[in-house]
C-alpha cells in the first residue's frame, strides 16, 4: 500500500518534519479561533443577559387561592382530554381533519 502511494508522496518533495509542523500549526489556529468564539459568546451572554423581574399584578389571586383554582383547572383539563379521546374513539373510522399527537401542559 505504501509503495503504491510513494510516487504521489515523492512528488511533493516536502520533508515529514515540515509537513508535521504545518499540520500542527493548522490545528493550533483552529483551536485559537474556537477559543476566540467562545470568548465572544461569553461576553455576549454577560452583556445581554438582562433578567426582568415580573411584578405581581393587582388582579392576581393570592397564593392560597391559586391552589384551589389549580385543582379545579386540572379537573377541567382532565375532563377535556377524556372527552377528546372519547370523541376520537367513538367511530371506527376517524374523519376529523385533525389528529391528537401529544398532550402537554402550557405554562
Amino acid at each position: 500500500m505504501i509503495r503504491a502511494l510513494y510516487p504521489v508522496i515523492s512528488a511533493f518533495k516536502m520533508p515529514i518534519g515540515k509537513a508535521a509542523l504545518i499540520a500542527l500549526l493548522g490545528i493550533v489556529i483552529v483551536f485559537a479561533v474556537l477559543a476566540v468564539l467562545v470568548g465572544i459568546l461569553t461576553i455576549f451572554k454577560l452583556v445581554f443577559n438582562i433578567k426582568l423581574e415580573k411584578k405581581p399584578s393587582r388582579n392576581a389571586p393570592a397564593a392560597s387561592d391559586s391552589v384551589a383554582t389549580d385543582e379545579e383547572d386540572d379537573a377541567e383539563v382532565i375532563a377535556a382530554i377524556t372527552a377528546a379521546i372519547a370523541c376520537m374513539w367513538q367511530e371506527e373510522t376517524v374523519t376529523a381533519p385533525f389528529r391528537i399527537k401529544s398532550i402537554r401542559k402550557l405554562k
